[in-house]
């Protein structure tokens, strides 16, 4: 890794101005690769616990909320034969897009006609209760959004830093090379360091292991 050119530069150092300078750059480097791999990582587990929290409020929505709404729009259908028409629980299979979608327009409708589906029935607080899931609904859509945008902006700028840390361990090679052309202990020891430096490694999206299906 990058540290272990690091920490071998801080163990040897030089006054030579040009090691200081590559050296500082370096280590800003470093620890700008640090804080784009949190990044990434804090984007794919955002993203992760978002969709995992979506499915259940789906659920939620469509096994209660949303039947509740439908089978009292079905018996309000005898006075308003439209509602009917209009009412009917959203298949399981539906994308998240397509889903908030219909939810938001079966509320909205629920909305417009809830003085008659009180009458028959509807619970005085569904509505409100309604309301309030698409909306978290509609906020987990919108972090699981920011949260691959944060993986992927971190995993893109990542590999350009990668590269820059390669570029400048190049560069400190050439320096110690001609430091220690007559100090063959510590070329070696500058060679081994070296030469365990590669570039970055996008994380890679997986469950956590409480998440991942049994074998």
């Amino acid at each position: 890794m990058a540290v272990r050119v690091r920490d071998f530069s801080d163990a040897h150092p030089s006054a030579d101005p040009s090691f200081g300078s590559v050296l500082a750059r370096l280590k800003e480097s470093i620890d700008r690769m640090v804080a784009l791999g949190a990044q990434q990582v804090g984007g794919f587990l955002s993203k992760h616990a978002s969709t995992v929290r979506r499915r259940e409020i789906k659920r939620r929505l469509r096994d209660g909320l949303l039947r509740h709404l439908v089978t009292i729009a079905e018996d309000a259908a005898g006075e308003k034969a439209e509602l009917g028409a209009k009412s009917e629980v959203p298949s399981h299979n539906l994308s998240h897009a397509r889903f908030q979608t219909v939810a938001r327009k079966m509320l909205e409708q629920g909305q417009a006609e809830k003085e008659l589906l009180v009458k028959h029935g509807l619970s005085a607080t569904l509505l409100d209760d309604l309301a309030a899931a698409v909306k978290e609904f509609d906020a987990s859509v919108a972090e699981t959004n920011s949260g691959k945008q944060d993986h992927v902006l971190a995993g893109a700028e990542l590999r350009a830093v990668g590269e820059e840390v390669m570029q400048l361990v190049g560069m400190m090679d050439g320096i110690n090379r001609y430091r220690f052309q007559h100090e063959p202990q510590l070329l070696v020891a500058w060679e081994s360091a070296r030469h365990v430096v590669t570039g970055p490694q996008p994380a890679k999206e997986e469950l956590p292991a409480e998440v991942k299906p049994a074998a």
